[in-house]
């Protein structure tokens, strides 16, 4: 199981007693058609790194695979104390390159597997589903229909995978030009956000997606319940859901 402990604060200095999570794509690295080609940016990578070994905790939070995380952060490269968490928090990607699942997430490969052939089998042309371990994301940003035609393809996806979601008990997570199938164990980037910050005096998130809302949400009740010092950065690309950027302290360009 992932143990994901709070940090002491006593007696430390002020960065020591503060942490920083933040999403991937669009927000420290570009949105691409192909999610494989995703890279973050070269001065938000170094500076992760850089921010790992100062502060108490420095986290990459997102619903792309914790290994595939842990490649493109350059774990094993630069070995800082930098985490980054997969699929919205369900595994972990070890500064070695090893990937740590939460207890009872792999007893659902079978379900995923099931589900990824069927939405292959069912969704529109063009429509690319990604089976990533324990979760499935169908993505249509690749198609190049515009309009009226393109949001029909998106609203017969998303009909899709919903119709999904309710057959297998999984929870479906819109995003940008995509919808996501989630593993319904109450795990998100609020509960991330609340393992590895609540101990904390200060904590920053910066996200730019509708599954960030959890990550904001969960600094909101840090906040009230524990005095926590919290600042909400939303990465506004063209796609930032609005309610993002309205609940967000600090809006930025991005990524």
């Amino acid at each position: 199981d992932i143990g994901v402990t709070g940090v002491q604060t006593c007696a430390l200095p002020i960065s020591r007693r503060a942490g920083l999570c933040c999403d991937f794509d669009g927000t420290i690295a570009p949105m691409v058609v192909d999610p494989q080609a995703a890279r973050p940016l070269p001065g938000a990578l170094g500076a992760l790194h850089d921010l790992a070994r100062e502060l108490a905790v420095v986290a990459a939070i997102s619903g792309r695979s914790a290994a595939f995380l842990g490649d493109r952060l350059e774990l094993t490269s630069y070995r800082s104390p930098l985490r980054a968490f997969g699929l919205h928090g369900l595994e972990e990607c070890l500064p070695d390159g090893t990937v740590r699942l939460r207890s009872g997430v792999s007893a659902w490969r079978p379900v995923i597997e099931t589900v990824r052939d069927q939405l292959r089998a069912t969704l529109p042309s063009g429509v690319r589903v990604e089976d990533k371990g324990y979760g499935v994301t169908a993505h249509w940003r690749s198609i190049s229909a515009s309009g009226a035609d393109l949001e029909a393809i998106a609203a017969r996806a998303a009909e899709v995978v919903q119709a999904v979601a309710a057959e297998y008990d999984l929870v479906a997570r819109p995003g940008k030009a995509s919808v996501e199938l989630a593993l319904p164990l109450g795990i998100d980037k609020g509960t991330v956000v609340t393992e590895l910050c609540g101990t904390l005096e200060r904590a920053a998130f910066l996200g730019d997606d509708a599954g960030d809302m959890f990550a904001f949400r969960a600094l909101d009740e840090l906040r009230a319940t524990s005095g926590l010092r919290t600042v909400k950065v939303a990465v506004a690309g063209a796609d930032a859901p609005r309610a993002l950027v309205d609940a967000a302290d600090l809006v930025l360009d991005g990524p």
